[in-house]
């Protein structure tokens, strides 16, 4: 339960401090990184975004709590899955934060093969990933 409060916590903080740092840094200019792409600060709007719009903007947050309720609960019955619960909120919460905040998305790497992406964004995809596994493994009849 500790790794999915500290992730939790620490994914939204390290996703919004590289980007204000590479929007000080960067300002309207873009970081080269060879035949990958390069580094530069992109605002889209993302089809969550909208509910951001809408006149009940409280249905993000309320749709966050239940994601987080949901993983909560399912990590308590299997812990292994606490780091990518954690991932996977701390992602959840960095963009429920910015949509609040801001309206936009901010990404800030942009690869050449792959759609524009930030830290929040690897962070979903890898606690995604690793509860998905997570669960075989223990529908597989492996240690919870």
């Amino acid at each position: 339960m500790f790794a999915l409060i500290a992730i939790l916590l620490a994914v939204p903080v390290v996703d919004h401090g590289v980007k204000a740092w590479l929007g000080s840094v960067l300002a309207a200019r873009s970081v080269p990184l060879g035949a990958l792409g390069c580094l530069r600060l992109v605002s889209g709007r993302i089809w969550l975004s909208r509910i951001h719009d809408a006149p009940r903007s409280g249905l993000i947050w309320g749709v966050w709590m239940l994601s987080a309720l949901a993983l909560t609960i399912g990590t308590l019955l299997m812990p292994a899955g606490g780091m990518y619960a954690g991932l996977l909120l701390g992602g959840a919460l960095s963009h429920a934060i910015e949509v609040t905040r801001r309206g936009v998305i901010c990404d800030y790497i942009c690869l050449r093969f792959w759609p524009a992406f930030n830290l929040a964004d690897v962070a979903i995809t890898i606690g995604g990933i690793g509860l998905v596994m997570c669960l075989l493994t223990v529908m597989k009849g492996g240690p919870v």
